[in-house]
Order: structure tokens, then sequence, then C-alpha cells
């Protein structure tokens, strides 16, 4: 059996990851309907016997398809969320509606400021693991601006949406973090943004890392997450990452890993990261990350 469910391989303090084999990942997709698991199993079933001789010593390739194939699972309770909290929620009626108008401001402080002292006109911006709509906004003074939503449930997302009649301006596009490069041209944003997604991915370390080579020379990667999701959520579907601000450095860590994220990144990365504390009805703190290109 694969040692699976396994490190970051990004040269973190690793520990034994965890044993995970096919039997136990095709047990947990039961239940989950027959087309969905069909289309898993074989997905599943393929990395597994395929790769199975060719990451025999490769302790690095056997961590990332572990983490693959944990967080192929996780999107399956990731769907059901969406598509209940969009099929039936009050909260999310309101969201849809005003999420409809092309006019909805961009709000995110984090964003605004960059904006506000930004030379360019023409604003781009790729919102990384979007969800099925961006919580960006599409507007801001004295700009024109651009939105990428990118999700890997695009495709199920747009089927919801288009059964609750909602048209987006800025519709999400399906991808992965982890594949970015191979989707878009670098240089090719001003701004790559994420919110409360990057914890869900398989591979941060890598998604940022795309997500820089994707922004200009004068562009920004911006990162707004909760503190520690993965911890709140005991590792259940795809909270499997905790990102943390410890003495002014950007931490991405869980049980079995811990990465300094500006040692990985390198001396051709600015990483900056600050706490902002949970006020009173707000669920927890927020880790909020600023990377950019040096000079």
């Amino acid at each position: 059996m694969l040692n699976l469910i396994g490190p970051i391989a990004h040269g973190g303090e690793m520990t034994q990851p965890t044993k995970v084999g096919p039997r136990r990942i095709l047990s947990a997709l039961q239940g989950r309907g027959a087309r969905v698991a069909t289309k898993l199993h074989l997905t599943l079933l393929s990395t597994f016997y395929v790769a199975r001789q060719t990451l025999s010593r490769n302790a690095d390739a056997k961590a990332r398809l572990g983490n693959k194939a944990k967080w192929t699972i996780g999107l399956l309770n990731e769907r059901d969320w969406h598509e209940s909290y969009h099929s039936s929620e009050p909260e999310a009626a309101q969201f849809q509606a005003e999420a409809q108008n092309p006019e909805c401001p961009i709000r995110d402080p984090m964003i605004t400021k960059y904006l506000s002292t930004a030379s360019r006109t023409d604003i781009a911006i790729i919102d990384v693991g979007a969800g099925a709509i961006t919580q960006v906004g599409y507007t801001h003074p004295g700009k024109k601006i651009s939105i990428t939503p990118v999700d890997p449930l695009a495709d199920h997302y747009a089927n919801v949406l288009r059964k609750r009649g909602v048209k987006l301006p800025f519709p999400t596009v399906k991808g992965d973090g982890e594949t970015l490069l191979s989707q878009f041209s670098r240089a090719s944003f001003d701004i790559a943004y994420a919110r409360n997604s990057l914890d869900h991915t398989y591979d941060p370390i890598a998604t940022i890392a795309n997500m820089l080579e994707l922004v200009r020379d004068d562009g920004v990667v911006l990162l707004r997450h909760y503190r520690d999701e993965a911890e709140g959520g005991e590792y259940e579907g795809l909270h499997q990452w905790n990102f943390d601000c410890k003495d002014d450095r950007f931490v991405i860590w869980n049980k079995d890993t811990h990465v300094l994220v500006d040692k990985v990144l390198g001396p051709n990365a600015k990483v900056s990261c600050s706490v902002h504390l949970a006020r009173k009805g707000e669920w927890r703190d927020e880790i909020l990350v600023m990377i950019t290109k040096a000079a």
C-alpha cells in the first residue's frame, strides 16, 4: 500500500504520513451517487495503480499524490454544500442578486488599497478558488476592472446557478490552482487574489507560486484566509491546511509539515503578513498576506 495523504513536498518538517489505499478511497466514495462515484473510481484507480511503481522511491511525489486523492474526495463535500446553499438559503438569494449587478463595487480593503496607487487604468484580477460566485466585486473609481474567477467545480456551479436563473458579469471558469500556468499566461494579471480557498487546495505552496508567476512585475498576490482552518474543521473534507502569521512570517502547516512561505518562494518574492483579529460577530481571526515580486 502506498503511504498517502502525507506532507507537502516543499522542505517542511515532515512526519510519517497517514496510510491510505484504493479500498479506503473507494469506500469513502460510496453513497455519493453512482455517476459521480463511477467517474472518480476510474480516476483514482488509474492514479493509484499506474503510479504505484514509478512512485515507489519518491516520497515527495507520494505525498503529493496522496494530498490530491484526499482533495478529490473533499470536492464531493464542497460540491454538496454549495448546491444546498445556492438552492435553498435566503442569504444565497440575496448574494446572487447582488452578484448579477455589474456595478457592484470592490470592497476588500486589501484590493482597494492596491488599486488606489496602481498606475494602470485597466486592471486584470484572477480570483483563485472563487467558488460559484466571485466575492471580489466589479468596479472601482477610475479603473476598468476585469475579473477571472477560477474554481475546480466551476462546471457544477454553472449548472446550479443556471437552474436559479443567475447570470454573472464574470462567470467562474474551471481550473485548479496547481495547474494555473497551463491555463493562463505568465504576467497577465495585476492582482492574483484568493479568499478562504487556498487552504482547500492539495498543494497551496505550488498554487501561491503559480499566482506569483501570473502577476506582472508591479502586480501583487493578495490572500485572505481564516486562521488555522484545518484545526477548526478537524481536518475534515477540504480542510487540510492551516494558515498563520507567526513572528511576521507567513506559515502554512498541518499535522505533517510546517512551511515558511518566504523561505520556499526565495529571494525573488517579498512576503508580508498580518492578523486581523476577529471582532464581535466575526467567525474567527483572518490571516492577510501580500506577496510581490522582488525588485
